[in-house]
């Protein structure tokens, strides 16, 4: 079976766009946001890394997982014109 998501391409544009909320959301609470930023940041790069471990190892269902862990992760951003599932290609 065929699995969308298992790309480099995709995991990357996920993290790209978690990445840039992400510190968005830390400047508009700067310095409070500092902590929560750093934790936020380690989470959402340790799925991108684990996303591409998981597609070098050619683990579809793994991979697809965790592009849907990066889906939850976005939720809050569900509206933004970049969103991946929204953005036009």
């Amino acid at each position: 079976m065929e699995h969308p998501l298992v790309s480099l391409q995709t995991g990357a544009r996920w993290w790209a766009f978690i990445d840039d909320r992400l510190d968005e959301r830390m400047h508009a609470q700067y310095p409070e946001g500092r902590d929560a930023y750093h934790a936020d940041w380690r989470a959402a790069h340790s799925l991108m890394q684990n996303h591409a471990h998981a597609v070098a190892r050619g683990d579809d269902d793994q991979a697809d997982r965790l592009i849907q862990q990066m889906r939850e992760v976005a939720a809050d951003w569900d509206g933004h014109p970049d969103h991946p599932d929204h953005a036009v290609a």
